[in-house]
């Protein structure tokens, strides 16, 4: 028999009184739950009956409206108020918003403690525990089969039955879905849940309430490295409780892990793809459908190389992009990531997302066929550092203004050649560190102390490495447009040199899946 309000009130022992919304009293009570907080709701999933301290009750009209409107539009079935010597009264427009709404408001003499209303509501809903109790054996036990089965499709489907309801696995930053498996939601839910959690600065409560039009949601944190959530909505009577739904968390965190397994191979795969691309491997017609077998057209795809970025977080990187349905092959190569996608912000932002603002990323022109992945290579590696020098740490091959006079290996060896072509062949014949010495005193904005931090060397012999570099170059380091010209020639340089963290490259045998 179902456990209801009015049962509770009729109990004489518990002395409790009606105080507002009597028509509410015929609603059923799930659980008695004891909170303070300002949004109780945000941890409960609906049905249960809220026990608050009488001193903790707003004093003001707007403070009391509020709080009887949130627990109402959430689905709790009604408040108890402790009485003592610091509650406030009920304000009058209070008390006619809760009886408009039927909303159930007690009191409770100081006298009786919270603890004999719970036990009496804990008594009163023993079939409502016995029936919870089966269906937790249930879910586990579907878990347990979809591990048994290497990842049964419909385990989703399966436990949205047992708890009489829908369920989606979400990116909570996107609010796309996060398990193959599952269904999207509605748009309106959608978007009503990304809004809700940007407001939040990504944080998800115990029980995240939506309401969107006639779609009613609530939504509760899935234990993931990637901003996970588990969306429970379409409910044909009651929703879930909270501890139903924390276990479905718990069982969608198992389904994500065997789809994390999946998703390491398909990269491991995908990185080999990559490092045959970027090694001039792939060539053929045949290399035009590899790619597009992944969703990667080469006539629209970019190759981007990330430096200085969190390789923890470049681990999941693979899940983050696949989550918003980004086509993509990621290959970690010494220092430096690379990562092939279709050309567009939403990839680049994506991927942004995960390495940090930290992170230098450069990107090169458009790959048009596979056989131009060296070039790709070169151009996104050069791109790269000179984004070291812009305000968003992002540069582009094609934008980046030196670029532009130089497009090709052949014009940046010429002015090497010619600019510093001396000053090379100095340093391989004494075994010295000139060009290198040149290039730090510029990256430092020719600053004597900061080269020589930079360079762990001391001050004075910074001075007169630079002195040795005019005379060997015949150039005065003071002229701007002997500065230009060096800077233009160490950048140069760079395209020609090896990427960061490699001796050699291209090199398969150094290639490592991001």
């Amino acid at each position: 028999m179902t456990y209801r309000l009015a049962d509770l009130v009729d109990a004489p022992h518990l002395r409790l009184t009606v105080r507002a919304g009597a028509r509410g009293l015929d609603r059923p009570v799930s659980w008695a739950q004891t909170s303070d907080l300002e949004e109780p709701w945000s941890w409960l999933a609906g049905g249960e009956l809220l026990m608050k301290n009488g001193r903790t009750l707003p004093e003001s009209a707007t403070g009391q409206l509020a709080l009887i409107r949130g627990l109402d539009e959430n689905g709790i079935c009604g408040i108890v108020i402790g009485l003592d010597s610091a509650t406030p009264d009920l304000t009058p427009s209070a008390v006619a918003l809760a009886d408009d709404l039927g909303f159930a408001v007690l009191l409770v003499p100081y006298s009786v403690g919270f603890a004999a209303i719970g036990r009496a509501v804990a008594g009163g809903a023993e079939n409502d525990d016995s029936r919870r109790i089966a269906v937790t054996e249930r879910v586990y036990q579907v878990i347990r089969q979809s591990v048994g089965r290497s990842g049964a499709e419909n385990a989703l489907r399966q436990l949205g039955r047992e708890v009489a309801c829908r369920l989606a696995v979400l990116d909570s930053a996107t609010g796309e879905v996060a398990l193959d498996s599952s269904d999207p939601v509605p748009d309106g839910l959608r978007r009503a849940l990304t809004d809700e959690i940007s407001s939040r600065r990504g944080a998800v409560p115990g029980v995240l309430h939506l309401l969107a039009g006639d779609d009613r949601a609530l939504v509760v944190e899935v234990p993931d490295e990637d901003p996970t959530v588990l969306v429970a909505h379409g409910f044909r009577a009651s929703p879930p409780d909270v501890v139903q739904l924390q276990h479905l968390a718990s069982a969608m965190a198992v389904l994500l892990a065997q789809q994390s397994v999946r998703r390491e191979h398909d990269r491991r795969i995908g990185a080999e793809l990559l490092a045959s691309l970027c090694d001039g491997r792939l060539t053929g017609a045949e290399s035009v459908r590899m790619l597009s077998d992944r969703g990667l057209r080469p006539a629209g795809c970019v190759l981007i190389a990330v430096s200085g970025g969190s390789q923890a977080a470049e681990r999941h990187l693979h899940v983050s992009l696949g989550r918003r349905q980004v086509p993509h092959l990621l290959l970690r190569r010494g220092a430096v990531l690379y990562a092939l996608v279709s050309a567009g912000e939403s990839p680049l932002s994506a991927l942004r997302q995960r390495v940090g603002a930290a992170a230098a990323i450069g990107v090169s022109d458009l790959l048009g066929h596979p056989r131009r992945g060296p070039a790709a290579v070169r151009e996104a590696t050069w791109a790269m550092r000179a984004a070291d020098s812009t305000a968003d740490h992002t540069a582009r091959y094609g934008d980046v203004t030196m670029l532009s006079v130089l497009r090709d290996t052949e014009e940046a060896q010429v002015v090497v050649d010619r600019v510093l072509g001396t000053l090379v062949a100095y340093d391989a014949a004494h075994s010295s560190d000139m060009v290198e010495t040149l290039d730090a005193y510029l990256r430092c904005e020719r600053s004597w102390v900061r080269t020589a931090k930079a360079m762990g060397l001391h001050r004075q012999t910074v001075v007169y490495r630079i002195q040795r570099v005019e005379d060997i170059t015949g150039r005065r380091i003071a002229d701007t447009g002997t500065i230009a010209e060096f800077w233009l020639a160490l950048r140069a340089r760079d395209l020609l040199s090896p990427p960061i963290g490699t001796d050699e490259f291209p090199r398969g045998a150094r290639s490592t899946p991001a």
